[in-house]
């Protein structure tokens, strides 16, 4: 009865399919999503640094000129309302801790990219946290300088430029970024790509099958299995026959 050789190579067939390629698109599926979630977050910053221009709106009445919440009145020309008010400061205030929000939300999700820092579980909903606290600070801050230019009085005519539309659509994006990074955090999109799961696990499992084959050919030619030996080769080793019984 022949038995295996335990030292030599085993046959690739017999390798069952890798629980853990479950696992690895699991990964893939949450470093695709934050990325997505990483290119809203930036669109939505470029788009909110737009209110560095200071010309949100233009007035016409008794003052006229451009109202912002840093308007360069040596450029510009700058509607004199006499004193910033109140709601004005506090807009300043949100916009200016939105930035700094902003800044630190993209600094950690690109180092969250890093190898070092992918054990971390709930950094998809400190991600989300931080975008949603972006965007509710983004509107907040519009609508009190909507609140201001609609209250002034003499009323004038306002009309808002772009950059406060394109600060509409930042604090949009970042309320968006912040629920997909919830969803990721979730693992919602896990129970409706059972197929595409299954379909690149599998191609992942046949890739490492042919690699599995590979390797078993090379040892294969590497160490020659030794030939079979007939009654004549282990006469010859042995040497003369042992004489028949009388």
């Amino acid at each position: 009865m022949q038995q295996n050789d335990a030292s030599g190579p085993r046959s690739p067939e017999f390798c069952s399919f890798p629980a853990g390629l479950n696992y690895s698109w699991e990964e893939d599926r949450k470093f695709i999503l934050r990325g997505w979630s990483l290119v809203f977050s930036i669109l939505a910053t470029l788009m909110v640094l737009s209110v560095a221009d200071g010309r949100m709106a233009y007035v016409q009445g008794s003052y006229t000129g451009y109202v912002g919440l840093w308007t360069n009145c040596r450029k510009h020309k700058c509607a004199s309302l006499g004193q910033v008010t109140v709601l004005i400061h506090m807009s300043m205030g949100f916009m200016l801790l939105a930035l700094t929000l902003c800044l630190i939300l993209l600094s950690t999700m690109g180092l969250s990219f890093r190898p070092v820092f992918h054990r971390l579980n709930k950094i998809d909903l400190v991600f989300s946290f931080l975008s949603f606290c972006i965007g509710f600070l983004i509107v907040f801050s519009l609508t009190l300088f909507v609140v201001n230019c609609e209250t002034l009085r003499p009323r004038p005519r306002v009309s808002y430029l772009v950059t406060t539309y394109l600060c509409w659509g930042s604090g949009a994006l970042m309320l968006w970024a912040g629920a997909l990074s919830y969803l990721n955090h979730a693992g919602f999109w896990s129970r409706r790509t059972v197929s595409s799961n299954w379909q690149v696990s599998y191609r992942r499992w046949t890739l490492l099958q042919n690699s599995l084959k590979s390797m078993f050919k090379q040892q294969s030619h590497a160490h020659p299995p030794e030939p079979h030996r007939g009654p004549s080769q282990l006469t010859h080793t042995l040497g003369a026959p042992l004489a028949k019984p009388f």
